[in-house]
């Protein structure tokens, strides 16, 4: 089954199609990227694939310091960590006993995560749709201009002005969905956690570097 790229996260939410887009103001997408120096929070995240069946369900932490660094672990304690310095990404998988690390640039790219850690201005490297506010949350969709990274379409949820959703349709037509919760924003986070402390049992594989 072919998904709509506009009309997939209605489908997944069940929202009804003809309900009114409100705007809102201030606009929460320029809010977001020109006042947010600090964000984190627990989130669930949850795969659905093309025919929209549930293929993954998971849990973790998301901690930014913008621009450029942030902190995303899955399971608790944490199976697996993706930590970027401003420099370098680093891919750390606890039971392969493995890390994997390229340049952030590349390894991030057009990704929810580079969007939400180094993009100023989303305009310069999306195309942008706001969907306006359905059922409390307010929309916007960014299609990236390139369209050879790994996703068609990002699409973020403010509620109240604060991140809540970001959902990706992947080139696979998966869709992804991230829900934020115990979120706090602008508060002091500790430089340290953006540094991995590779155990001396890890392998390293360095990528592009």
């Amino acid at each position: 089954m072919k998904i709509n790229s506009v009309l997939w996260f209605f489908l997944f939410f069940g929202v009804i199609l003809n309900s009114p887009r409100v705007t809102a103001e201030p606009d929460p997408l320029e809010l977001f990227f020109e006042s947010t120096e600090t964000f984190s929070a627990d989130f669930q995240q949850t795969v659905l694939g093309e025919n929209l069946e549930l293929l993954q369900e998971s849990m973790g932490r998301f901690v930014l310091r913008r621009p450029g660094r942030l902190l995303w672990t899955y399971g608790e304690p944490p199976e697996q960590m993706i930590v970027a310095d401003g420099n370098l990404l680093w891919v750390y998988d606890v039971s392969l006993e493995q890390v994997v690390v390229r340049r952030q640039d590349k390894g991030l790219g057009a990704t929810p995560a580079g969007l939400l850690a180094d993009v100023k201005h989303p305009e310069q490297s999306y195309l942008v749709e706001r969907l306006g506010i359905q059922q409390g949350i307010y929309w916007v969709s960014l299609f990236p201009k390139d369209s050879q990274g790994p996703f068609s379409q990002i699409q973020l949820g403010f509620d109240e002005g604060v991140l809540r959703f970001v959902q990706m349709l992947d080139q696979l037509e998966q869709v992804t969905r991230v829900q934020f919760k115990n979120i706090s924003v602008n508060q002091d986070i500790d430089e340290q956690i953006f540094v991995l402390d590779v155990p001396s049992h890890v392998d390293v594989i360095r990528e592009d570097l």
